[in-house]
């Protein structure tokens, strides 16, 4: 009885659907091993895609055929299992003296065969390698045509995940668990504050494990660089603009995230633009904070000192500033549904104070023409020679004065009454979007931004003190409170009416303030 081996291949979903299943091929070739009196003494069976020269098991038989000089004889389906391309027929014809049996084809092929056979074996081999090009190509014009239709032919990129639909289809969708690891290194690298490792770091102790191993710098470098995030994706040299898959970043955060790599690369030798002066003062001598880059890469800020004592001494990292800016604007942010409850609120209050406003600017109009009928009587009777010069100059400077005041009392309610709700809405929409607005804006406009909402930054000699306008001091005081009742706690100090009533004033700032407030810590 004569030793062999066996050898079967499938590259392809589709060979296993038709019948090429490596299952099948076993069975073909115990089958013809039975009947031929050949005793099986290895087998070496593998499933692969690659066209590139070399498999595992295919080596690891060239391998056992080199150290088992006594078994010569291979049992293989047919010609293309065992071929994927010429350099795999060069290496077996270098063992002179092996068998080969091509089992369907109903050949077998030896040293000893007819030229004829050889030579026909010879096409087969051809043939399979021209069957594997022609796949190759058809498979190339699949994935391009599947580009061109906007689905990225590749494996998914971290935060995305590839599934089979029943169809057979296979489609790409965001990863529910990893998507927002991906979401984070954007906004994070947006600060300017963190560096590629600094991300790297806290996505990996946050539980953010790519390919089951701690995030490196260098998986976070091609997240921010991976234009895949906003729906693109790059094929073959392309850029494909209009993706099928969901974008998991918003475009705005992506560009800005793009737009700090920009600056990174402009020239190092002109004067480093400090991002925060003369907008934070020393909290104990009222001096402006200075900075100053130390080591050559690292960013201080300190009092100027110039009223003397210790505060120069003081330093704070640029880092630690913006990361107390980005903290402050988290607070300062209401829900869709609370922004919906103050409009709502706003309108009822609007509705009581046009009452209210009705009765005011009768009453105003009819002082208006009262003062105004007084200082044409005044007039009158100075020319009449009535009253002396005298009188007159007192009487109408007081009466004027009055007149003017009650006509600003009467536009600025009526302007109010028009312009409320507008400028409510672009309060709330400030509230709701002032931390996203910041992470995309260039230094410039992100101090700008600040000084909208902050009335004073202070440097206290270790951490960053932020006094917010009205009504943002409100929100952020109702987060606190919230965050103390989601922990079980009922705050200490409520808001007195006696002082919320003394805040009701007929500027608009004043009511937006009210509003806020009175929905905060009353209707809520």
């Amino acid at each position: 009885m004569k030793n062999a081996i066996k050898y079967g291949r499938v590259s392809s979903d589709r060979q296993e659907k038709e019948g090429y299943s490596l299952p099948a091929q076993e069975k073909l070739l115990d089958d013809y091993a039975a009947k031929h009196d050949l005793k099986i003494v290895a087998s070496f069976f593998e499933a692969e895609t690659a066209k590139r020269a070399g498999r595992k098991q295919f080596n690891e038989m060239l391998k056992f055929l080199k150290k088992n000089k006594s078994v010569r004889t291979i049992l293989v389906e047919k010609t293309d299992r065992l071929y994927r391309n010429l350099k795999d027929y060069v290496l077996l014809d270098e063992f002179e003296d092996l068998e080969i049996h091509f089992v369907k084809e109903g050949t077998t092929l030896s040293k000893n065969s007819r030229s004829q056979d050889k030579f026909m074996h010879g096409i087969r081999v051809l043939m399979a390698k021209n069957y594997i090009d022609n796949l190759s190509e058809e498979i190339r014009k699949g994935l391009k045509e599947k580009a061109e239709q906007g689905y990225c032919p590749t494996k998914a990129p971290f935060g995305y995940k590839n599934i089979k639909l029943k169809s057979g289809r296979r489609i790409i969708v965001p990863d529910e668990e990893t998507a927002p690891y991906i979401v984070k290194a954007f906004e994070l690298y947006s600060t300017g504050v963190f560096t590629y490792s600094g991300i790297a770091k806290i996505l990996t102790e946050e539980g953010f494990r790519p390919n089951n191993k701690a995030c490196t710098k260098r998986a976070v470098e091609l997240i921010l660089h991976n234009h895949f995030y906003i729906g693109q994706f790059e094929y073959k040299g392309k850029r494909y603009e209009h993706g099928q898959h969901q974008p998991i970043v918003e475009p705005e955060l992506f560009f800005a995230v793009q737009k700090r790599f920009a600056q990174q690369f402009i020239s190092r030798a002109r004067t480093h633009k400090f991002a925060f002066l003369g907008l934070i003062k020393c909290s104990h001598c009222g001096c402006s904070i200075t900075a100053e880059i130390q080591k050559g890469k690292y960013i201080y800020y300190h009092c100027t000192g110039k009223r003397g004592g210790d505060c120069k001494k003081k330093f704070i990292r640029e880092e630690k500033i913006e990361a107390a800016f980005v903290e402050f604007l988290k607070q300062i942010v209401l829900t869709e549904e609370e922004i919906l409850d103050i409009k709502n609120a706003a309108k009822e209050l609007l509705k009581k104070k046009s009452e209210f406003t009705e009765l005011t600017s009768e009453n105003l109009n009819k002082e208006i023409n009262k003062l105004r009928r007084r200082l044409d009587n005044l007039y009158t009777d100075r020319a009449d020679g009535i009253i002396s010069e005298e009188f007159y100059c007192q009487k109408r400077q007081q009466w004027q004065d009055e007149l003017d005041a009650a006509v600003i009392k009467l536009e600025t309610s009526l302007r109010f009454d028009r312009t409320f709700m507008d400028d409510l809405s672009r309060l709330l929409e400030l509230s709701k979007n002032a931390y996203s607005a910041y992470l995309k804006e260039s230094d410039e406009e992100k101090v700008k931004l600040l000084k909208i909402l902050g009335s004073n930054f202070f440097f206290d000699g270790k951490n960053i003190v932020i006094e917010a306008f009205e009504p943002f001091d409100i929100i952020i005081k109702r987060q606190n409170f919230k965050k103390l009742e989601e922990v079980g706690f009922e705050p200490t100090v409520r808001v007195n009416v006696r002082q919320f009533s003394r805040l009701l004033q007929s500027t608009a700032l004043a009511l937006l303030h009210s509003v806020v407030w009175t929905y905060l810590y009353f209707i809520r």
